[in-house]
């Protein structure tokens, strides 16, 4: 049986990555990652020590003024169908790109990337660990650690809609709540709240891939008794009250998702909501508001956007 996947390289130039992006995340397929340097000295400078920068990621960062984006294919979908859907609307976007498409191996897919992953601190007291790399610097060496192989999962932390959730968690958290993560991928964030200090995560996720990672993340960390995967599509099965409910996806999914945090969400519960782009923002806000939640803050980076919303009595009708 074959198992290359199929990688789809665009090179785009950086200010189009965002929007480039947001259409990758449509399309079918084992995930995206994106090189984009553009900004290189600025994140050295504000987050991660000289010393943490190989240099083989100087060598790979020589052009500041494209990125590329990389749409992985699993042997069970069709490279062919997912360019098409790719070309089309980058063309329709006025997005100029240059496509190629190589095989490789899941292993190498698996396993390449890990050179760029380095410990990331985040928020005022995380770090982000991978597995294979646990040199952190001395000046970060008090915060808390979450230990990540996200292996095929979405989630490594470098991403700007997990930083963005992340600090939520740790800014909004209630020690001993239960925390359920639609989407939850790697683990990370659930993993994160375990160690914020929450009594029990819950992480749903469309691949059972990710259940099965999000799991072995848990148990690396010693977490696995308070940790429960479950493979489904969103929150419509689950049981129970949840103080804290998170979800990092993509806009359209998440205004699916809210009308169910309704009956999941405890009185004076929070939800964090992110993987939204800047452009969509107002179309979460709008179901927030009808279904009777009030936006209680927001960060932006990058392009990106999450929310912390409350539940209040005040329903209106969506508005565009």
């Amino acid at each position: 049986m074959n198992s290359d996947w199929t990688d789809l390289k665009f090179r785009i130039a950086s200010r189009d990555l965002e929007k480039a992006s947001a259409i990758a995340e449509m399309c079918v397929g084992g995930g995206i990652y994106v090189e984009d340097y553009s900004d290189l000295e600025d994140y050295i400078s504000g987050f991660m020590p000289d010393e943490l920068v190989s240099d083989e990621l100087m060598e790979a960062a020589s052009d500041r003024e494209h990125a590329v984006l990389h749409v992985y294919i699993s042997p069970d979908d069709s490279p062919a169908e997912a360019m098409a859907f790719m070309t089309e609307r980058l063309n329709a976007s006025g997005i100029l790109f240059e496509a190629v498409d190589e095989k490789v191996r899941e292993e190498d897919w698996a396993n390449n990337w890990k050179q760029y992953f380095k410990p990331l601190p985040v928020g005022r007291g995380l770090i982000v660990v991978p597995t294979w790399d646990d040199s952190v610097p001395p000046e970060y060496s008090g915060r808390t650690r979450i230990v990540i192989d996200p292996g095929m999962a979405f989630g490594s932390g470098q991403h700007e809609t997990t930083r963005l959730c992340l600090e939520m968690i740790e800014k909004y958290l209630k020690s001993g709540e239960r925390v359920l993560d639609v989407g939850t991928g790697s683990g990370i964030l659930a993993i994160g709240a375990l160690l914020l200090g929450a009594g029990e995560s819950v992480g749903i996720d469309i691949d059972p891939l990710a259940v099965r990672i999000s799991r072995e993340n848990a148990e690396r960390s010693g977490l696995g008794g308070r940790f429960t995967s479950e493979c489904r599509d969103l929150a419509g099965e689950t049981e129970g009250k949840f103080g804290l409910i998170v979800a990092n996806i993509v806009a359209d999914v998440v205004i699916r998702l809210i009308p169910d945090t309704r009956r999941l969400l405890a009185d004076g519960g929070m939800i964090i909501l992110s993987g939204i782009i800047t452009e969509r923002r107002r179309d979460v806000e709008n179901v927030l508001s009808c279904c009777g939640y009030e936006v209680a803050d927001s960060a932006e980076l990058k392009g990106w956007c999450a929310l912390a919303a409350r539940r209040t009595n005040n329903k209106r009708e969506v508005t565009t």
